[in-house]
This record gives structure tokens, C-alpha cells and sequence, in this order.
């Protein structure tokens, strides 16, 4: 770049040689030409001296390729020119042409030969004032009204050119200024459409935090107006991490409290002397992502927990056939009947387990949720009496569902039990059973402990549980029963205090819905 930029210069004053050589030729012919028609005092030595001044400048230029130095060759030559005529003809008009050593190198634009020059007219200014003042100032000729006619033409040529080149000069810069700020209008514009059309929310600040700006991404994933965040301290909306260079994942809270699970990356905004003047934060809402990713995870989870169900379920069930088929050879007796019950029940739980190895075949029919509810609560009627627990709830005679009477009857008592273990002693549950266009809710609440938030999410992940002695498959395989039924599972906080377990099932029409 920088040797495009000296080319560009030597160049300038290559073709600025040329024009000076060029000028003091015409001021030689137009000088001459006054000398040699109007003037009364003939000399036979400056026209040749004159001349070969010149031609030995042509001649220098010729054999000097040094461009900066023949530049103060020739304005040194010019000012020598002067001084000999202002010593052989000390004359006012002389003394006045010597200005013009001032004048025409400034067509160099060059502060070191304009200071060149003006050292040499000042010295030679200043010598004939001194030395010569008597003859200068006392001897004005009538010719010498030719030579400042002929002082002004050189002017006014000098003028003319000077005019054309700083004009050609203003143009070029004019040009490229113009480009300049269409090119910076272009990046603009490019940068605008950026900031304000990608999906990714951006917010600028600088290095105290003020927010500078926001993109419309951003304001649409936190909330927050531009009004409520423009010049306001970032760190009053989200927790930043000033050198987060590299992608980071945060959770943040957006204006209404809702988490947000987003990836951030910080950039610099550089100032002029290269200091970090603000910051750029992208933010990516990574929700979705997460969510799948959990999906996938507890995908992979139930494929684990499956097989080690179906692994266990067909260990246990040999043993248990061995056991039964025994037990068939015993006399009637009561530890008979009491062994059979307990290999029954033990079946029912390899039965269970399978239930998350495989789906199974279920017995679809008609349920009034009235009776199944009322048959739930009566199971754990004396355990209620004894924690001192009641149950309140509000029947709806018409809900009627279409499923697996057992398998939706093992969902409640799982959910009613769980309630009964939260509240431990002394307390209510309540039961809300509704319609709603074609679904039908079942909302059990009690008034025990809320959960956290962060265990919240959790539950009903494989061996996850809150209980010292819990597996985590029970509310697993509730939601697994949930779902063959079409039907959805949801655990939530109340308001006030406590949990709310609500179940949604298609309402029964006389068909399946």
C-alpha cells in the first residue's frame, strides 16, 4: 500500500518538473520578446544566458532521475537567473520578479521546496535591499511599465495552471469522497440489514454497560421494549459475562420471569486507538435444542430402563413358575393360600416391569371416571383416617372415558398415594373432575410441601425420585400408561402451596375419540 502511495507522489512531481521547466520557457520567450522589441537598453548576454540556463536544466532533468532532487535544482536555478539580473539591472522590476521564485513552486504543493524558496527570495530580497537599495528604488525606467504588464500575464498563466491542476486535484478528491461514501453508505446498509433482520437477538453496549442498541430479535425473546432498555445498565436485564468469546450456554430470565435456555458470544468493537470502545453480545435461543436433547436423553433412558426391566421381569418370572407349580402339589392350607397371594402379587409386579420393556396389550372399554375415582378413594380409606387427611372433590356424573380400566386405575392410586406421602399427616385433597370441549381433566391437588422448580422438570425421569426408598419408575410408567391412552400427565405447583397433578384423557362419545 505504501509503495503505491510513493509512486503516486514521484509521479506528481515528475509531471510538476515538466510544467515548471515548461512555464520558464514561456516566461523566457514573453521576457525576450519584450527585451528585444521595447527595450532601449540592449544586452547582448542575458538572451544567450537565459537560454542556456534552460537547456542545461532540460539536460539535467535528462541525466538526474531523482525526481525530488531536480525539483530544487530547478527552483534553485530560477532564483540564480533572478540574482544575476537584479545585480547586472537593479531595477524595481527586477527586484519585483524575484517574488515569482516564491510563487511558482508552490505549483509543487511541497512544504520543503516552498520553504526552499522562500529562504532563497528572502536572502535575495533582503541583499538587494541592502546593498543596492539607492539604484533600485531611484531608477524606474517608462519601459519598465512592459515588465510588470508582462509580470502579471506570467502571473495570471501561472494562475491558470495553478487553477487547472488544484481543480483536477479537488475533482479526484471530490471522486473519491464520493466513493468513499457510497461504499460506506453500501457497509451501512449492509450492517443495518444485519442487525435488524437475523434471527439472532443482538444487544450493544459499552464499556459501562449502557445498553447502546437492540435488534428486533431481541426485544421478541426477553420482552422488554426499546424504550425500557436503550441507555439503561445491562446488567439490570441479564447477567453478563463480559468475555464470553467463545459460545457460552446460560439460562436467562426473560421480562415475565420464564426461563431461557440461550447461547451468548461476546465480540469487541474496536475504537480508534484500538481500545475495546463496546461490546456485542449474539444471543441464540437454544430452548428447542435442549428440549430435544432431553428427549432424546430420556429416549435413551427408557430403552435402558426397558431392557433391564425385560431382563429382570424374565429372571423373576422362572423362579415364580418353579414356586406356583409347587405350591399347586401343597394340601390345602392356609400358608398355601397365603404363599399363592404373595406369587400372585409378585407376578403383577413382573407384570409392571414389562410394561416398560414392551407395549402391552390393553382392554379397551367404556370407564365412568365417577366410579373409578370413588373406587380409588375407598382403597385408601383407612389410611386417610388415620393421617387424618381428607379428601374433598367434585363430582361430574356425565365424564366417561374409553381405556384400560386396571392400567387407569394403577395411574390414580399412584397419584393419590404420592399425594397421601406429601401431606404425611393432617391435611386436604382435593379432586376436581371437569369437561372440556372433547377431553376430560382430572385435577388432584393436595396442600403439602411445593416442589423446587429444578425438580420439577425432572420428575418421572428413570430413577429419578424424591423419596429415600423410591425407584422413579412408578411415575414413569404412570406417564407411559398416560400415554397409550392419548392422554397427557402433568405435575405443577399451586399457587399458594402445594402440587397439582393433572391428567387429560379423551371423552368417551359411544366411540373412541
Amino acid at each position: 500500500m505504501f509503495n503505491g502511495v510513493e509512486t503516486d507522489i514521484n509521479s506528481f512531481i515528475k509531471r510538476r518538473n515538466r510544467l515548471m521547466i515548461v512555464l520558464l520557457w514561456v516566461a523566457y520567450g514573453l521576457s525576450m520578446a519584450v527585451f528585444v522589441a521595447f527595450d532601449p537598453i540592449f544586452s547582448s548576454a542575458w538572451p544567450p544566458v537565459g537560454f542556456s540556463l534552460l537547456v542545461g536544466l532540460m539536460i539535467v532533468r535528462m541525466l538526474i532521475k531523482n525526481e525530488h532532487l531536480m525539483m530544487y535544482i530547478i527552483s534553485f536555478a530560477m532564483f540564480f537567473y533572478l540574482f544575476l539580473l537584479n545585480v547586472e539591472f537593479p531595477y524595481l522590476v527586477n527586484y519585483f520578479y524575484i517574488l515569482l521564485g516564491i510563487i511558482i513552486p508552490s505549483l509543487y504543493q511541497h512544504y520543503g521546496v516552498i520553504l526552499f524558496s522562500g529562504v532563497l527570495a528572502m536572502f535575495s530580497l533582503s541583499y538587494f535591499f541592502l546593498f543596492s537599495f539607492d539604484e533600485i528604488f531611484t531608477r524606474v525606467e517608462s519601459v519598465d511599465i512592459l515588465y510588470f504588464i508582462l509580470l502579471s500575464a506570467i502571473l495570471i498563466i501561472f494562475f491558470l495552471f495553478h487553477t487547472k491542476f488544484t481543480k483536477s486535484l479537488w475533482v479526484k478528491a471530490q471522486l473519491g469522497e464520493n466513493k468513499a461514501k457510497q461504499k460506506l453508505h453500501s457497509t451501512e446498509n449492509y450492517l443495518n440489514a444485519f442487525f435488524t433482520q437475523t434471527s439472532e437477538a443482538i444487544v450493544v453496549y459499552d464499556n459501562k454497560g449502557t445498553i447502546i442498541n437492540v435488534n428486533q430479535a431481541f426485544t421478541s425473546l426477553y420482552g422488554w421494549s426499546d424504550d425500557e432498555l436503550i441507555n439503561e445498565n445491562i446488567t439490570d436485564f441479564l447477567p453478563v459475562q463480559w468475555n464470553a468469546t467463545s459460545e457460552t450456554e446460560l439460562v436467562h430470565k426473560n421480562k415475565y420471569g420464564d426461563s431461557l435456555a440461550v447461547a451468548i458470544s461476546v465480540s469487541f468493537i474496536k475504537g480508534p486507538n484500538g481500545e475495546n470502545a463496546a461490546y456485542l453480545m449474539m444471543i441464540w435461543d437454544i430452548s428447542e435444542r435442549k428440549r430435544t436433547e432431553a428427549q432424546l436423553m430420556q429416549s435413551e433412558k427408557l430403552k435402558v430402563v426397558g431392557e433391564l426391566a425385560a431382563g429382570i421381569a424374565h429372571e423373576i418370572r422362572n423362579p415364580i413358575t418353579v414356586l406356583s407349580g409347587f405350591t399347586q402339589l401343597m394340601d390345602d392350607t392356609y400358608y398355601k393360600g397365603l404363599m399363592e397371594a404373595e406369587l400372585k402379587r409378585m407376578d403383577g409386579i413382573v407384570e409392571e416391569l414389562l410394561v416398560l420393556a414392551k407395549p402391552r396389550a390393553t382392554h379397551l372399554t367404556s370407564i365412568t371416571c365417577r366410579k373409578l375415582i370413588d373406587e380409588v378413594v375407598e382403597l385408601f380409606e383407612s389410611i386417610l383416617k388415620n393421617q387424618k387427611i381428607k379428601v374433598h372433590w367434585k363430582r361430574c356424573e356425565s365424564a366417561s372415558i374409553y381405556g384400560d380400566y386396571n392400567r387407569l386405575k394403577q395411574v390414580l392410586i399412584n397419584v393419590f398415594k404420592n399425594a397421601i406421602e406429601a401431606i404425611e399427616y393432617e391435611g386436604v385433597v382435593e379432586i376436581d373432575l371437569t369437561i372440556q370441549d372433547n377431553d376430560v381433566l382430572l385435577h388432584i391437588a393436595n396442600d403439602g410441601p411445593s416442589i423446587p422448580e429444578e425438580t420439577l422438570s425432572e420428575l418421572g425421569s428413570p430413577f429419578f425420585t424424591t423419596k429415600e426408598t423410591g425407584t422413579g419408575l412408578g411415575l414413569m410408567i404412570s406417564k407411559t400408561i398416560m400415554k397409550e391412552h392419548e392422554g397427557h400427565f402433568l405435575i405443577d405447583n399451586r399457587p399458594d402451596q402445594g402440587v397439582v397433578v393433572t391428567l387429560t384423557l379423551p371423552k368417551h362419545n359411544g366411540e373412541r375419540v
